[in-house]
C-alpha cells in the first residue's frame, strides 16, 4: 500500500509570520498607549489675540412708540352729598377746552403730543376733552349719555312735562359746544327697553348735532309722546347667562337700572353720564326661578281654597271672569278722573298730569274702593297661583360680572376703563336718604365716577289743579 511522505514544516515561512505578527503587536500597543495619553492628560494649548477687526458704527434707527398710558384709578376723598335747590334747572355752562393753534408745542388742550393717529375704531385720537358737566368733570373723545325717560319722572312732584323740557334743552346745548372730533351718542330708556341715537358713537359734526336736535326733542313732550319711540338696542351682553338671570326680573327697576349701565359699555365711551332718579343697589338684585311641579300645585289648591272662601265661585275660570268684569269697571272709572283731571289742569295753564306707575296703582286702589261700594256684581282681587319665587342674586356675583365687562369692552382692546358719572334728578320737595346716597356712591364708585343730586322745577299742586 503506497503511503506518501510527510513534509517538515517550512521554518522559514513561519519565522517570517511571527515576526510580522510581532511587529504588529508591538504598533498596536504604542498606538494605543498614545491615545489613552492623550485622552487622559490635557494638552495646554496656546491661544493666540485675533487680529482687530475693523470697526464699523451702525446705522442709528429710530423707532416710534405708541404708548397708551393705563389710568390709575385712585381712590378719591368723597364728597357729601349736596343737594342743589334751582329753580329752572339751567344747566352749568360746559367747560370745553377748545383746540388752540399757535404753532408752538402740543395743540392747544388736545393732547401732548400733536394730533396722532387713527386706530382701532377708538375715536379720531384728536386728543382728550375736558367737560364738566354739574361739576362733575370727565375728560375723553367718546362721551356717552343715559337718560331716563319713564313716566316716573314727569310726574308733579318733579315738575312733569316742563322740568323734562329743559333736561332735553340742555343736554343739546351740551352736544351743540362738543368739538367736531369728539364722539357721541345716546341711549334713551324705559326699564330694559332702548331706543339709540345711533348704533354707535358719532362725530359731532354740525350735521350730525342737527339731526341729534330733532331726534330727541319729541321724546316726552307731550301726554301722548312719553317713553321710547321705538326698542332699537338690545346689547350683545344682553345674552350671558348672568344677564338672563338679571332681565327675568326686568319689571324691577332696580335690575333694570343696572342692565342699562351694562348696555353703555358696550359703546365703549371714555365717559358716561346716567340721567335718572335713581341707581342701582347691587345688595338688592333678584332673579325669577320656577318652583317645582309639586309645590305649584299646592299653590293651585290654596288659590281654590281661597277663592271658594272668599266669593260663591267653584271654579277658578269663574272667578277670574267676574274679576275681569270688575277690573274693566275700574278702568272705566280711572279714565274719567284722568279725563277731569286735565280739564281743569288746562283751564289753568297748566300741562295734563303723567301718573307714574306708583300713582297709576295709588289711583286704581281708590277708585277700587268706590266701586266695592256701588258696582253689584263687584268680584274683589285674590292673590293668585304663584308658579315663580323671587331668589337673591349676591352682590359679589354682581360685581364679579361687571369686572369681566370690562375686561370685555375694553381691557381686551387696551382701552382705559371709562368714568361713570350719575346724575340724579329730584322734586323739589322730595329728599335722599343716607341709605339712597350710599347706594349711589357705591355704584359709581365701581368706575371711579362722580354724582349730583339735582332738584327739579317746582312741584305742581295736583290737588289744586283738580279743583
Amino acid at each position: 500500500m503506497y503511503r506518501p511522505s510527510k513534509k517538515s514544516p517550512n521554518k522559514i515561512l513561519w519565522s517570517i509570520m511571527l515576526g510580522i505578527l510581532g511587529v504588529h503587536l508591538i504598533a498596536l500597543i504604542a498606538f494605543g498607549g498614545w491615545t489613552v495619553y492623550q485622552a487622559v492628560v490635557p494638552d495646554d494649548r496656546t491661544f493666540e489675540e485675533p487680529p482687530s477687526v475693523e470697526k464699523i458704527e451702525r446705522v442709528k434707527l429710530e423707532y416710534k412708540v405708541r404708548m397708551q398710558q393705563q389710568q390709575r384709578k385712585s381712590q378719591r376723598p368723597k364728597q357729601k352729598l349736596q343737594v342743589k335747590q334751582i329753580t329752572d334747572i339751567n344747566m352749568p355752562d360746559v367747560d370745553i377746552q377748545m383746540p388752540n393753534i399757535n404753532g408752538a408745542g402740543g395743540i392747544g388742550r388736545f393732547g401732548e403730543n400733536g394730533f396722532g393717529d387713527l386706530s382701532d375704531g377708538a375715536g379720531l385720537n384728536l386728543g382728550a376733552v375736558s367737560v364738566d358737566l354739574f361739576d362733575i368733570k370727565a375728560k375723553g373723545e367718546k362721551f356717552l349719555f343715559i337718560v331716563d325717560v319713564r313716566k316716573d319722572l314727569l310726574q308733579d312732584a318733579k315738575g312733569g312735562i316742563p322740568t323734562y323740557r329743559v333736561i332735553k334743552e340742555d343736554v343739546i346745548r351740551l352736544i351743540n359746544e362738543l368739538p367736531s372730533g369728539v364722539l357721541f351718542n345716546m341711549i334713551l330708556f324705559d326699564r330694559v327697553r332702548m331706543e339709540i341715537y345711533q348704533p354707535q358713537l358719532v362725530a359731532a359734526t354740525a350735521s350730525n348735532k342737527k339731526d341729534f336736535e330733532q331726534w330727541l326733542m319729541p321724546v316726552n313732550s307731550s301726554i301722548n309722546t312719553t317713553g321710547i319711540r321705538r326698542r332699537n338696542y338690545e346689547p350683545s351682553s344682553f345674552k350671558q347667562p348672568f344677564a338672563q338671570r338679571i332681565l327675568s326680573r326686568d319689571s324691577a327697576q332696580n335690575n333694570a337700572m343696572l342692565m342699562v349701565a351694562v348696555a353703555g359699555l358696550e359703546q365703549r365711551p371714555d365717559a358716561i353720564y346716567i340721567l335718572s332718579d335713581r341707581m342701582p343697589d347691587l345688595t338688592n338684585l333678584s332673579e325669577t326661578v320656577r318652583k317645582s311641579e309639586k309645590e305649584i300645585e299646592r299653590s293651585k289648591k290654596e288659590f281654590l281654597d281661597r277663592i271658594e272662601e272668599r266669593t260663591e265661585f267653584d271654579t277658578v275660570e269663574e272667578y277670574r271672569k267676574a274679576r275681569s268684569a270688575t277690573v274693566a269697571e275700574i278702568s272705566k272709572r280711572v279714565q274719567d278722573v284722568k279725563r277731569k283731571e286735565a280739564a281743569a289742569r288746562a283751564k289753568k295753564g297748566i300741562p295734563p298730569r303723567v301718573y307714574s306707575r306708583k300713582e297709576n296703582i295709588e289711583l286704581r286702589d281708590r277708585v277700587e274702593k268706590q266701586v266695592a261700594k256701588d258696582f253689584k256684581d263687584y268680584t274683589p282681587p285674590i292673590s293668585g297661583m304663584a308658579q315663580n319665587e323671587s331668589l337673591t342674586i349676591s352682590e359679589r356675583e354682581t360685581l364679579d360680572w361687571l369686572e369681566q365687562q370690562q375686561r370685555l369692552f375694553f381691557d381686551q382692546y387696551a382701552d382705559e376703563r371709562p368714568q361713570l358719572n350719575a346724575i340724579v334728578f329730584r322734586g323739589k320737595d322730595e329728599s335722599v336718604s343716607e341709605t339712597e346716597e350710599e347706594v349711589i356712591e357705591r355704584f359709581v364708585d365701581i368706575f371711579d365716577g362722580d354724582y349730583r343730586v339735582l332738584v327739579g322745577l317746582g312741584q305742581i299742586d295736583s290737588s289744586a289743579a283738580a279743583q
